[in-house]
């Protein structure tokens, strides 16, 4: 049976081969690199830098520092690729504290819009505030079980006293200011883009608009656009992926409050867009949030990033924008 089901695999994929390449020691690896024009002044820090991060993802670095043979540019070091690869190491680790700051005011500051317009606790069981019911209960349905599960001291006070009769099948769903708290940002995003924005319309206004002012943004839909943008960045720092360079969703409603624009050889939607967007929530919270000083310190003890500003995104003036005062 299996055989047959190779042959049919094997048919509907006639472009893939099979990966067989083999194992190669950091010793190996070095070796490669050398042949590739890359200078290692100490060869053993090199192998076990190698061995300690994985070739592959150092190996994300290199672009920056080679042709378009796939050759080093001469003169290029080991330390230079290092450098650049703890420079994005040191990025991911300060948005990372930021970004969990802004996660737990955002939805502390739904739930209490919500809360007040519904007058009801449990406005997340209520499937009438919802456009798609089925994405929020299964975000539920997920939190629900971690909290069953939980041993933290607001849990279990809950689970042994409460219950709710707002759903039968959700009893032992806690309030949402309480369940919010075992949520992961995924789960929030997922309750907070399906909430249906008619429930809270009022005549040239939206109540939920309310959330989005608290951050800086005129509208409920600029804050759940920018939510997936912060879930984004906050998914890249926590998995430990590439960041300095990479192309990002495009936050919403940030141009305006720009008034240092990158110019049109500049990248856009890159690092210093989300930058931005930040900025703008945290002074809107008055949280001292440090991007600024951060980011110049970065730049000027990082030759590659002053000389590559533009796969980041940043204006060549960036730091005389009104808005990092």
């Amino acid at each position: 049976m299996e055989t047959y089901y190779w042959r049919q695999f094997n048919k509907n994929n006639v472009s893939l081969i099979e990966y067989q390449k083999p194992y190669r020691s950091p010793s190996d690896l070095a070796d490669k690199l050398i042949s590739q024009g890359l200078h290692l002044h100490d060869r053993s820090y090199a192998e076990r830098v190698i061995y300690l991060n994985n070739y592959f993802r150092i190996k994300a670095y290199f672009i920056p520092f080679m042709d378009s043979n796939k050759q080093f540019i001469a003169g290029t070091t080991f330390s230079d690729v290092y450098d650049l690869y703890t420079a994005d190491q040191n990025i991911r680790v300060f948005l990372f504290q930021i970004v969990a700051h802004l996660e737990v005011r955002i939805r502390a500051v739904i739930d209490n819009v919500v809360t007040s317009v519904t007058n009801d606790p449990f406005w997340h069981l209520n499937k009438k505030n919802f456009n798609k019911y089925d994405e929020v209960e299964t975000a539920i349905k997920k939190a629900g079980s971690r909290f069953n599960i939980g041993k933290q001291e607001f849990v279990l006070h809950y689970r042994e006293r409460y219950f709710t009769t707002k759903s039968f099948e959700h009893r032992r769903i806690p309030p949402f200011w309480i369940i919010s708290e075992v949520f992961t940002l995924e789960q929030l995003l997922a309750v907070a883009k399906n909430i249906d924005r008619d429930r809270f319309r009022l005549p040239g206004d939206n109540k939920l608009n309310a959330c989005a002012t608290q951050f800086g943004f005129a509208g409920y839909d600029a804050l759940v656009t920018n939510l997936q943008c912060i879930l984004e960045l906050r998914n890249i720092c926590a998995h430990h992926s590439r960041l300095w360079n990479k192309n990002l969703r495009a936050p919403s409603s940030i141009a305006k409050k720009m008034k240092v624009k990158p110019g049109r050889y500049v990248k856009p939607n890159r690092l210093y867009t989300h930058l931005v967007m930040l900025r703008i929530m945290c002074k809107a919270q008055n949280m001292d949030d440090g991007i600024c000083d951060f980011f110049n310190h970065l730049i000027s003890n990082h030759a590659i990033l002053a000389q590559d500003m533009n796969s980041m995104g940043f204006p060549a003036a960036w730091k005389t924008d009104p808005l990092w005062v």
